[in-house]
């Protein structure tokens, strides 16, 4: 089963065609099968999602590489990127390194659409915030640790 279909690929084909500008590695961490039941460690159906649809991206433009790590097994990486639970995505810009966005779960749904103006944005190395929005951010004291939770309800 294809999660995006074909006058969806060329609709997202064509807007990355017309604006990505750098590569974008999405980095993803979930836990492979083992054939053998551990509770706990086995893929989620969400992990196998993640999987195919990061899959499917990549098929669309030459400027979306796709890594796939497990985090049982590469700890180091997944706390290089600060990843604490799975099927986790990070969208890694080589702009600068500008841009590094997480998303946990599926982004499917109406995040589908955030995570494609996140893919372009990364790839770009900024966003189309207004500039108040920038200053204000830059005016922030610290890192901000900021978390928008989804529901599918």
């Amino acid at each position: 089963m294809r999660f995006i279909g074909p006058a969806d690929q060329d609709k997202i084909r064509s807007r990355f065609e017309r604006d990505l500008v750098g590569q974008v590695n999405l980095v993803l961490f979930v836990q492979p099968p083992t054939g053998l039941y551990i509770p706990g460690r086995e893929e989620s159906q969400t992990g196998k999602q993640a999987r195919a649809l990061m899959q499917e991206l990549t098929e669309l433009s030459d400027k979306i590489v796709l890594e796939v790590h497990n985090p049982l097994a590469e700890p180091e990486v997944a706390q290089a990127y600060g990843i604490e639970r799975n099927p986790a995505l990070v969208i890694e810009g080589a702009i600068g390194k500008k841009g590094l966005v997480r998303f946990y779960g599926l982004p499917s749904g109406y995040e589908f659409s955030t995570l494609l103006e996140d893919i372009v944005d990364v790839s770009r190395g900024t966003t189309r915030l207004s500039e108040a929005a920038k200053q204000a951010a830059a005016a922030l004291p610290g890192p901000l640790h900021l978390q928008v939770f989804v529901t599918p309800t």
